[in-house]
């Protein structure tokens, strides 16, 4: 299965969380169905699925026939894609606002790839700007790389302020 991630599971790191919240709530159902076969009760405490990982079983239901079978083969899925999953690291010089970080998401979700992840990371000694790495490629646009490669020009800017 290929999944269509929502919005609001951009990140490597929010497909694991999914996939975990999945595991816990699989495990709720499994216990709850031996409870009501044994004393007819349900368990107490139905866990709540965040909203990206309910959208993701709702597509998962109106896609796959065999949905009512259980969740196991939608976290088996998920979790294929998950280790061969494509993704692209941004890295900026201070962590990015949720605004930001979904407008680059979307960006790159319409642009690129529909099942692309995108993980953010920042690093202060930047400056500004942006590095964008995808597998071995690098695409550099940081003010510390700007100024780097240009040093005799920084120092003649800074010579005539």
């Amino acid at each position: 299965m290929k999944p269509n991630l929502p919005a609001s599971i951009s990140s490597r790191q929010d497909l694991k969380a999914a996939i975990m919240e999945l595991q816990s709530y699989a495990k709720w159902a499994g216990q709850n169905n031996i409870k009501q076969k044994v004393a007819g009760q349900k368990l107490d405490g139905e866990p709540v699925l965040s909203q990206g990982t309910a959208e993701i079983v709702r597509q998962w239901q109106a896609q796959d026939q065999t949905a009512k079978a259980g969740l196991g083969k939608l976290i088996e899925d998920l979790e294929s894609f998950a280790a061969k999953a494509p993704f692209v690291t941004i890295t900026l010089a201070a962590p990015a606002p949720s605004q930001l970080r979904q407008a680059i998401v979307d960006w790159f979700r319409r642009n690129i790839r529909g099942d692309l992840l995108v993980d953010f990371q920042f690093n202060g000694t930047m400056l500004g700007g942006m590095v964008v790495r995808y597998g071995s490629r690098v695409a550099d646009w940081s003010f510390k790389r700007q100024i780097l490669a240009n040093r005799a020009k920084f120092a003649e800017v800074l010579r005539n302020v």
